[in-house]
């Protein structure tokens, strides 16, 4: 059985597989650079298998919990991944080529790769899920990922908030590297009343720049979250904290629509609790390096 070990803050998931699955870690182990742990144990392990014979559906390419009704449309798939992971009323989550099976009681996953007919998206499938997976794992641990730009500016961190395309990758690009956490899916942890802001894997900006072993280590005390509003003029405004909550709960948790009941009741309470502590703001600006100026 090979093994690959990721870390992100401060949890540890093994990702396992046989010899023939072990293909898959070498692009794996690239994208997970610096977040990587040469040995030892791990707090949540999670398995991989791939099938090549036969064909079967692909899912929609968004990740998708399987319902009830899905399950019997997808029976021969399930009965293959039961046989390799025996589960008992399981959280199912489909995409493209890939099948995450996990028992929200365990601390053990698998994921299963398949073909369909046409075009397959096996390692795009294989890293989604992952992402799905780490996210659930944390959202349980009482931490939570979230879809925005983590930046420590100063002693200080910050997370900043926006729908793609928002500006958030181009803010990161104009602060100092160092101090770019993540651009997607930063973590927010709790110690006590204060709130930490941590790195994480998935990001663009820095995707391809050498990193330190210890690079999993980077985080920095929350002091503020940013809503971005692209606009002609650059102020920073406070921003009414219910209204922060909704935004933050509907759009922003990743992962969120394929928890569980109790992780989502979870993040819902880590939310309230956040947005009562964390000031909130809207910042209006342009794609300059002026925004700095205000941190």
């Amino acid at each position: 059985m090979k093994k690959t070990i990721v870390i992100i803050a401060g949890t540890s998931v093994a990702i396992q597989s046989d010899d023939e699955m072990a293909f898959f870690l070498t692009p794996l182990q690239e994208f997970y650079r610096g977040f990587l742990k040469a040995r030892g144990p791990a707090s949540v392990e999670i398995t991989l298998s791939y099938n090549p014979q036969g064909t079967f559906s692909k899912f929609k390419a968004v990740p998708t919990p399987i319902g009830q009704r899905q399950r019997g449309k997808t029976l021969p798939l399930l009965r293959q991944i039961e046989r390799l992971y025996p589960f008992d009323s399981p959280l199912l989550v489909g995409f493209l080529n890939g099948v995450l099976a996990y028992n929200p009681h365990s601390r053990k996953g698998h994921l299963h790769l398949f073909r369909s007919e046409g075009e397959n998206f096996l390692l795009g499938s294989l890293r989604k899920l992952l992402f799905q997976f780490m996210a659930i794992i944390l959202a349980g641990e009482g931490k939570l990922m979230i879809h925005g730009a983590g930046l420590r500016l100063g002693p200080e961190g910050s997370l900043f908030i926006g729908a793609s395309g928002s500006g958030k990758t181009t803010l990161a690009g104009y602060a100092p590297r160092d101090g770019v956490l993540s651009d997607d899916a930063p973590v927010i942890t709790r110690a006590g009343g204060s709130f930490r802001i941590h790195a994480s894997p998935f990001s663009q900006v820095d995707l391809f720049d050498p990193k330190a072993r210890d690079h999993h280590r980077k985080e920095a005390p929350l002091a503020r979250i940013v809503f971005l509003k692209q606009s002609n003029r650059l102020a920073l405004e406070r921003r009414e904290k219910q209204s922060a909550l909704a935004e933050i709960i509907r759009y922003h948790i990743h992962g969120f629509d394929c928890m569980d009941r109790d992780s989502k009741t979870g993040a819902f309470r880590f939310c309230c609790d956040l947005c009562a502590s964390i000031p909130a703001f809207y910042l209006s600006f342009q794609r300059d390096d002026r925004f700095l100026s205000l941190f």
